[in-house]
């Protein structure tokens, strides 16, 4: 049972060490990474800030912040793969920027045909008796916030990597009777023995690889959350 999301977003961020000065609306469109229309109205957004320690701004299209250890750049309105090109795009103009660490996200809001439906979510997800026998006189436990990690490893083992995925679940602030899902996919960005690639680069090529398959993973799980939530019986 395919269930389309009435909002679907993503965002990159990246862990690192950055000059928020350098990633100004200007710079960006002397690149050619966007156009003179989309850096004119990121130069008259109301939040606007260029400076050592942050940089701030937004178009229609995506949102954007750095801090000198967080790139962030964010999907607004319809996504498509211009926003992964974006992405990849900066990263490659700073090549030599540490980077330690790569995060590939979606979240996608759900609303479900009515109220019974919402709360079965909440309730096949994380049962309610051994919270309503702790607080009998309330009876009324709801899921505010669940999220399951998925690690490269066995059970009990260690993981082979840093590389992990989180999804989680909570109710939608935006949607009436809807189901907030995210997905986190984390990935580390190992420095170079040699005269490899650098670790921005690493990132930036990453990026360009992994982000439609995180994106078909996110369409898939999400999809799959909310359809056997609600075929259980």
């Amino acid at each position: 049972m395919t269930r389309t999301a009435d909002i679907f977003g993503s965002s990159v961020v990246a862990v690192g060490a950055f000059n928020p000065a350098i990633f100004s609306p200007d710079w960006l469109e002397r690149n050619k990474l966007i156009g003179q229309e989309d850096a004119d109205n990121a130069k008259k957004t109301p939040s606007l800030i260029i400076s050592q320690q942050i940089t701030v701004f937004e178009t229609e299209w995506f949102a954007f912040q750095v801090l000198d250890n967080q790139f962030s750049l964010t999907s607004k309105g319809a996504l498509t793969p211009a926003f992964k090109d974006l992405a990849v795009g900066i990263l490659s103009l700073v090549p030599h920027t540490p980077i330690t660490a790569i995060g590939l996200n979606f979240l996608a809001h759900f609303r479900l045909g009515t109220e019974a439906e919402y709360h079965k979510i909440g309730d096949v997800l994380a049962p309610k008796p051994i919270w309503n026998s702790l607080y009998p006189d309330r009876n009324a436990a709801g899921l505010a916030n669940l999220t399951i990690r998925i690690q490269d490893a066995e059970r009990g083992q260690t993981p082979r990597s840093g590389n992990e995925k989180r999804i989680s679940v909570q109710p939608s602030g935006k949607v009436k009777f809807g189901v907030l899902l995210s997905l986190n996919d984390h990935r580390e960005i190992i420095e170079p023995k040699d005269a490899g690639m650098t670790t921005a680069e690493q990132a930036a090529a990453l990026i360009d690889s992994e982000w439609q398959n995180s994106w078909d993973d996110a369409v898939r799980v999400f999809d799959s959350v909310v359809s056997q939530a609600l075929s259980v019986t």
